[in-house]
């Protein structure tokens, strides 16, 4: 039976542009397919039909269109893979790039170019999984790969977000590391990892954790419940110095960018106040911006003088 070149693909599996064309779909309606959200990119030139829910099983099978013979799943890709998305702030909504690696110590150790996928060569040491039956570097040596390779807020931000979610331990991470004495980005992510935190329950925590730490100031205590007048545990702050009851949050814009969020979160900062708290809240622009405002307030508060200029990210 001939296929109809105007009809959807049906189904959940994804599909490549070049898999459409095989099949008799001309580009211009493949552009109309897009342009009307019948269908949405999950990778470059691979897609999937709108309606379809984003999982970690439709990543993988997505990948597994476009993965190279030979390579494995590495860095930015694995962890989207395993359930970490590191795509950096203003690029969650991108198409993201298929990162892979190809084992140096192999006999076809040899990277491959091709559109869409940024493939490296590394040594793996049986730093390899399986996920949705795709090869993919661990959980650990995604972490230790992103300590190394991403700026160090996103680094940062990524082994967070691995040791929140139970996928590796720092001291897993740590032992990935130590397998690479003197290898390059290999010491600031040793230093990046001594600051992990698994409490820390966004991106945004981690960014701001870390420009208190490059300020000089003492290690903050992260999600710190403060109890009212009955003992009763009442607020819970991103970060704090209970020694001085001084709190600092990061607003992020999802939950915190309309009247209603503001208004809830001054009338919250209020109640905190009366309980003797100074609570700062300060948004992304504040955390990725390059003015010191950050570190002088703070440092007022603590009453000691941050380390400044402070290192661009």
């Amino acid at each position: 039976m001939a296929i109809d070149p105007t009809a959807l693909p049906t189904g959940e599996d994804p599909f490549t542009r070049a898999q459409l064309m095989a099949a008799g779909r001309s580009r211009r309606t493949v552009d109309r397919w897009l342009s009307r959200g019948l269908i949405r990119p999950i990778l470059y030139q691979v897609y999937v039909p709108s309606q379809v829910p984003d999982s970690i099983e439709l990543r993988a099978r997505a990948i597994g269109l476009v993965l190279p013979p030979g390579a494995v799943i590495s860095r930015s890709t694995a962890a989207w893979l395993h359930g970490v998305d590191v795509r950096p702030p203003g690029q969650h909504t991108s198409i993201p790039v298929v990162e892979c690696a190809i084992d140096t110590r192999a006999a076809a150790g040899v990277p491959i170019r091709r559109p869409g996928v940024r493939c490296t060569g590394a040594r793996l040491d049986g730093d390899v999984t399986e996920v949705g039956g795709l090869p993919c570097t661990t959980p650990e040596r995604t972490a230790a790969d992103l300590l190394r390779w991403l700026p160090p807020f996103m680094g940062l931000g990524a082994v967070d977000a691995f040791a929140h979610l139970g996928l590796a331990e720092p001291a897993d991470v740590g032992t990935v590391l130590s397998r690479f004495p003197g290898h390059r980005h290999v010491a600031r992510a040793r230093g990046l990892l001594s600051w992990c935190e698994p409490l820390t329950e966004s991106f945004g925590e981690s960014w701001l954790r870390l420009r208190l730490l490059e300020a000089g100031f003492p290690t903050p205590q992260a999600q710190v419940w403060v109890a009212d007048a009955r003992g009763v545990a009442v607020h819970r702050l991103d970060l704090a110095y209970p020694d001085r009851r001084v709190g600092i949050e990061y607003d992020g814009e999802e939950f915190h960018d309309d009247v209603r969020d503001r208004r809830h979160d001054a009338l919250r900062r209020d109640r905190l106040a009366a309980l003797g708290w100074t609570v700062v809240g300060v948004g992304r622009g504040e955390v990725l911006g390059a003015s010191p405002r950050l570190e002088l307030g703070v440092g007022e508060l603590l009453s000691r003088s941050p380390r400044l200029p402070r290192r661009p990210w």
